[in-house]
């Protein structure tokens, strides 16, 4: 279960484009439980498949969350 909710997370940030999404917006737009997507997202970053986007956009509750995209979107446009 957890290699198809990694490549959901991962198929969704990638079809985001240079828009990213947080978490939250996987959640949401995955139709998955919060527990089982977060820590997906967690695995793709320590992968490097995705990357922090250095934006943030503001979660319904109000908090700040990371916009992650794949490498090419990202603030070193895929060069490590």
């Amino acid at each position: 279960m957890a290699d198809t909710l990694r490549a959901l997370s991962y198929r969704l940030i990638h079809e985001a484009g240079a828009h990213g999404m947080t978490a939250l917006e996987v959640v949401e737009a995955s139709g998955r439980n919060r527990w089982g997507i977060q820590p997906r997202i967690s695995e793709l970053v320590s992968a490097k498949s995705v990357v922090d986007s250095g934006r943030t956009r503001t979660n319904p509750s109000g908090r700040q969350a990371i916009v992650w995209v794949i490498p090419e979107h990202g603030p070193q446009g895929g060069e490590a």
